[in-house]
């Protein structure tokens, strides 16, 4: 006698999403509510510049087109990819739909961050998923860094999931030609592979093919318009480290912030979990390298995340953790569909809402000194402007190339000894003049707090001619 069959489970309650997917589709949903914020930050000023000409037809510039003071110098723009579509997207729809594009990077990347931390078990993958967001979410900003998370999300899920390795291939392309992080892919890899030797005493085969792959897809990287300078582009950053020190996020954390705290505390929590349940070789070696880069340079925390990810949903899996399976009764499975649908319409809602804000953030730019100093016909051929890296970043977007900046945060292509003027006048040497004039610059648009402002109001030979509620002034060179 066959035994009796189960009823069958009406098809609407069988694609009916698990309690784990939601968890998944709440992380998709945060990681493109962070994407739908006005872009401010001021690197991406410039990447939207370039993207916006490129796509205007001027070309991937070869020499900086936007300062006077490296007219010429040969640049990299190592971001060229991400650019063009910035470019793209505003030429479209304007700088709102350039932050769609982001809110749908952001959703890509906490959508592949969210797999990587599945357990089997809803509590554990929430528990995982919170850690691995709160190390590295507060560093998403909106550039082609997005582009290289993107990029390490799957390789590492490539890797996880055993997937082919010729899979690597279009991954590498994609990050060779979008943003200088993609070496520590194959760092990944590398250390893997030595956790994995360090496991099973012999080099296994699959890590050799991912190297394989990773390496196959460098070499397709340099079939790119500017060619294998882009291979070697983050190898020559090393002759500038001490410049490079003066940025904030090339410098060790800085945990007094809100954001980084968290990130402090979701690090102590997942060191915790490596150490209580001992993990193997495999997933020691990556994290203790991953985290060492994070706590070298900010910038590199996001990236540790992502590989800490899977390692501590792995912990979260230990056997002595058992997992409670319970099926869930049709009444579940219909709040189930229920909130997945609220998810969606939510993700709907935020994106409708970006078409009725501006794309842009600039609050934290001197619009009004700007807008004086234009008025006034202190910008453009006929004056030499000194200002805040950052705010050469602002220029460039609002100008393009008709308005030469004294610098912008492009540290990587400027000489040397301009970088060096520059900390003059930032820390108010007593260079700062000498500095002034040897540029032949008349027009100093500067914080009022900082000392060049003294030194400039001191000597006479410079007049304040505006000065704002939010402590902008401009100064021009009398005579």
């Amino acid at each position: 006698m066959s035994p009796a069959k189960a009823p069958a489970r009406p098809r609407l309650l069988a694609r009916a999403p698990s309690v784990e997917s939601l968890f998944i589709a709440t992380f998709v949903l945060l990681g493109f509510r962070l994407g739908v914020r006005p872009i401010g930050d001021n690197s991406m000023l410039t990447h939207l510049r370039t993207g916006i000409d490129i796509a205007r037809g001027a070309g991937i510039p070869r020499t900086d087109p936007y300062s006077f003071t490296a007219a010429g110098t040969r640049w990299v723009v190592q971001s060229w990819l991400p650019e063009w579509t910035y470019g793209l997207a505003h030429r479209l729809g304007g700088f709102r739909l350039v932050v769609l594009e982001q809110a749908v990077l952001t959703a890509l990347v906490a959508w592949l961050l969210a797999r990587l931390v599945r357990t089997g078990s809803p509590v554990r993958t929430a528990l995982a998923g919170v850690v691995a967001f709160a190390m590295g979410a507060a560093f998403w900003a909106p550039r082609p860094l997005l582009f290289g998370l993107l990029c390490m999300a799957l390789t590492i899920t490539i890797v996880e999931r055993r997937r082919s390795h010729w899979l690597l291939v279009p991954v590498v392309w994609l990050w060779v030609n979008s943003h200088g992080s993609f070496p520590l892919g194959l760092v990944y890899l590398g250390a893997r592979a030595l956790g994995e030797w360090r496991d099973w005493r012999a080099w296994p085969s699959d890590a050799v093919r991912y190297i394989g792959g990773f390496a196959a897809g460098l070499l397709a990287g340099a079939i790119n318009p500017l060619g294998p300078r882009l291979l070697a582009f983050p190898f020559t950053l090393g002759a500038k480290r001490d410049v490079f020190a003066r940025i904030v996020e090339w410098r060790s954390p800085d945990f007094q912030a809100t954001g980084p705290r968290v990130a402090l505390v979701a690090l102590t929590i997942a060191l915790v979990l490596l150490v209580r349940w001992r993990v193997a070789w495999r997933d020691t070696v990556p994290a203790v390298v991953f985290v060492t880069l994070g706590l070298v340079a900010a910038r590199n925390l996001p990236l540790a995340a992502v590989v800490l990810a899977p390692i501590v949903a792995r912990a979260l899996r230990q056997p002595d953790l058992p997992v409670q399976a319970r099926e869930q009764t049709p009444g579940q499975l219909r709040l189930n569909r229920l909130v997945m649908a609220a998810i969606a319409a939510a993700v709907a809602t935020f994106a409708l809402s970006v078409f009725t804000r501006p794309g842009l953030d600039l609050d934290a730019y001197p619009e009004e000194a700007t807008t004086f100093a234009e008025d006034n016909g202190l910008l453009g051929r006929s004056h030499r402007v000194a200002s805040l890296d950052f705010i050469g970043n602002y220029l460039q977007l609002r100008y393009g190339r008709s308005v030469k900046v004294f610098v912008d945060d492009r540290v990587d292509m400027y000489p040397r000894a301009v970088s060096d003027d520059y900390s003059s006048l930032l820390r108010g040497k007593r260079n700062a003049l000498d500095v002034l004039a040897r540029h032949d610059i008349d027009v100093v648009l500067w914080e009022q707090d900082l000392p060049l402002t003294s030194i400039l109001a001191a000597t006479g030979k410079w007049q304040q001619v505006f000065l704002d509620e939010d402590g902008w002034v401009v100064f021009q060179r009398v005579g």
